[in-house]
C-alpha cells in the first residue's frame, strides 16, 4: 500500500511539474528579429539605431506575427557591381530586406555597415545629408523594398 501512496505522490508531482512547464513555455517571450535603423536627427545627420520587431504569438503556439505598416508600393531594388551612390537621402521611409549581394553604407555621422542577405533596414534619412551606398564583392545587390510611409517616421525609437 505504501507503494502505491508513493507512486501515486510521484505521479501527481510529475503532473503539476508538466503543467508549470507547460506555462513557462506558453509565457516564453517569442525572439525579436533585429534590424538596422538609419535616420537623420534633428540637425540633418544620419546614424544607425539598433531596433527589433516584437512578435506576437498565435494562438495555435507554433506561430507569431508581426505587422508591418506597410504603405504598397514594394519594389525589388538592384546596384550592380561596383555600383556607389554618393550622398543622397531615402525618397521616403522604407524597410529595405537583402536578398543578393552585399552593400556598404556610410551615414553622415562616419559610420560605415555592410549588408548581405538576411539584413533588414529601415531607411528613414528622407532629410539631412542622407547617406552613402556602394556594393561591394562581386555579386549585384539585389533588395525588397517596403515603404512605410509617405513622410519620415522622424528618428530612433
Amino acid at each position: 500500500m505504501h507503494k502505491l501512496h508513493c507512486r501515486l505522490a510521484f505521479v501527481m508531482l510529475l503532473d503539476v511539474l508538466c503543467q508549470r512547464t507547460a506555462l513557462a513555455d506558453a509565457a516564453e517571450p517569442v525572439a525579436p528579429l533585429r534590424y538596422v535603423h538609419v535616420y537623420a536627427d534633428g540637425a540633418g545627420v544620419s546614424h544607425f539605431c539598433e531596433e527589433h520587431f516584437d512578435f506576437i504569438r498565435g494562438r495555435d503556439g507554433n506561430s507569431s506575427i508581426h505587422v508591418l505598416e506597410a504603405k504598397g508600393g514594394a519594389t525589388l531594388l538592384r546596384l550592380k557591381v561596383g555600383a556607389v551612390e554618393d550622398w543622397h537621402n531615402a525618397p521616403r521611409a522604407w524597410y529595405l530586406i537583402v536578398l543578393q549581394g552585399k552593400s556598404e553604407v556610410t551615414t553622415s555621422d562616419g559610420q560605415v555597415r555592410q549588408f548581405g542577405p538576411g539584413s533588414v533596414v529601415l531607411l528613414d534619412d528622407t532629410t539631412g545629408k542622407g547617406h552613402q551606398t556602394r556594393v561591394v564583392g562581386n555579386t549585384d545587390h539585389i533588395a525588397a523594398v517596403i515603404p512605410i510611409a509617405d513622410v519620415p517616421v522622424t528618428g530612433a525609437r
